[in-house]
């Protein structure tokens, strides 16, 4: 009977799973947490603030609760061992990114009642023929191409909504198919690559470059973005997709699904009314989000909203509530929000310049300069997985990398262009608002991410650190 006892225990129903590891290390997180003693440098809510996030990560790993679940519980144990008050805690459940995620799958939910995903498909195996591989290429290429001129969200949206036809009719379960897998990993992957080729390809390009022109009076013109962040996003994308497919190994698409979608899309005929009006309605949105980039009044939640609240108008009638919830996640905004509060709560007590002054004190800045922008940036990137707050990386860490950079007689672009590519978002794991919203879909778990992404995380970082200081130097920025 004993033995049955702990057999069962250490089995996959049992507790001592990995999903029971996570609730071990989560507690023992706090525990250690409740020893260390406060300094000048780190305060006591520093401590459980850090504490708070490892408890968080720990449970997200090991897929013990729904990711929603996992994070407002994380907020409920900030609160209970003084790393926040309630009101800070939550506070991350205001900022306009929850909203605007909420409010952009309202453009998957329009597309699935039309056939211009269908008829858009069966373009794209003209060029990739029945290759399962080279399908998820053209996704991760049209992915970034839109990137470039939209915000990465809202392109990794788009492509996962015309991604549904295919695995629709390849009957690619959740969970299950490797080909939703790589699909959902490498569409939010190739947006982030994508946005690094434009100023308005991501939010944190202009933040970053607005920071630069403030503390320098120095300013990078659009075309010599292109010129840096192009050639990044060819290298990037082939090499990225070849190691996504080759490590998740996507099945072949049955014949009979490409048969099936053929015909669906000669069924389709001629576009209808409601069609025409809702391609006006999903051309308009990134027509406007591109706007925006120079135009503040149209930011990206602003017009996501309106967006959606035109979609229900009487006489227009793209959608219904019903179609509308049930294409939302609601445990992902749960996530993105909890995300939101967590850094907000690393940010208001200390923690992150804590950090920042150890990594900057540790003789890092002692070392060649290309090892140094190394050791800084794969730093940067990890602090950024688990610790999603771009904005503030970016006003930690570019003032100190361009007084050094400055002081070296560096060009301050490089930091700049090198900050905002990496906090655009990462590839280890699905906690920020790119990844997150194809991670909704249930297709992969943070163990597959992890595995499919360090490989083009390492690709993505050394490309960096090798190409933008020397083209830097080249066009004398």
């Amino acid at each position: 009977m004993a033995q049955e006892m702990v057999t069962k225990f250490f089995s996959k129903e049992g507790f001592l799973n990995k999903r029971g590891i996570g609730i071990v290390l989560a507690v023992l997180v706090l525990v250690v947490a409740m020893f260390v003693p406060a300094t000048p440098e780190l305060s006591r809510e520093g401590i459980m603030a850090i504490a708070t996030l490892l408890f968080a990560v720990s449970l997200w790993v090991c897929g013990t609760f729904p990711v929603g679940i996992t994070g407002i519980l994380a907020l409920v144990v900030a609160v209970v061992i003084g790393a926040a008050t309630y009101k800070t805690a939550f506070g991350g459940f205001s900022a306009s990114v929850v909203f605007y995620v909420i409010a952009i799958f309202s453009l998957p939910a329009l597309l699935l009642k039309t056939e211009w995903g269908v008829r858009l498909v069966n373009k794209i195996f003209k060029f990739t023929g029945e290759s399962s591989e080279k399908l998820i290429l053209a996704f991760m290429i049209g992915t970034a191409l839109v990137s470039t001129i939209m915000s990465d969200v809202p392109a990794a949206v788009l492509f996962m909504g015309i991604s549904y036809v295919v695995l629709r009719a390849a009957n690619a379960q959740p969970g299950k198919s490797n080909l939703g897998k790589c699909m959902m990993i490498a569409i939010p992957i190739g947006a982030v690559i994508g946005g690094v080729v434009t100023p308005a390809g991501s939010s944190f390009n202009v933040v970053a470059m607005g920071l630069m022109q403030e503390l320098t009076g120095q300013t990078i013109s659009f075309l010599n973005w292109i010129i840096v962040g192009l050639p990044i996003a060819i290298v990037c994308i082939p090499l990225c997709w070849f190691s996504i497919v080759k490590i998740l190994k996507p099945e072949p698409i049955d014949k009979s699904a490409f048969d099936t979608l053929r015909q669906a899309a000669a069924d389709a005929g001629k576009p209808s009314s409601f069609e025409i009006r809702a391609l006006i309605m999903i051309l308009a949105l990134p027509i406007l989000w591109i706007l925006g980039s120079w135009i503040p009044i149209l930011n990206v939640t602003t017009v996501a909203i309106i967006g959606l609240g035109i979609m229900f108008i009487p006489g227009i009638n793209l959608l219904t509530w019903e179609e509308f919830s049930a294409q939302v996640p609601w445990s992902i905004i749960l996530m993105v929000g909890s995300v939101l509060s967590i850094g907000g709560i690393f940010s208001s007590t200390g923690a992150d310049q804590f950090i920042t002054n150890v990594f900057m004190n540790s003789g890092v800045t002692s070392l060649d300069f290309t090892l140094f922008l190394l050791v800084t940036v794969v730093f940067v990137y990890l602090l950024h997985t688990i610790a999603p707050v771009g904005a503030a990386i970016i006003s930690l860490f570019l003032p100190i990398l361009i007084g050094i950079c400055v002081g070296l007689g560096v060009s301050p672009a490089i930091p700049t262009m090198l900050l905002a590519f990496i906090v655009a978002g990462n590839f280890l794991l699905p906690v920020n608002p790119t990844l997150i919203v194809t991670y909704g879909e249930g297709y992969y778990t943070f163990g597959d991410m992890f595995k499919a992404g360090v490989i083009p995380a390492v690709i993505f970082c050394v490309c960096m650190v090798l190409w933008v200081p020397f083209i830097a130097g080249v066009l004398g920025l």
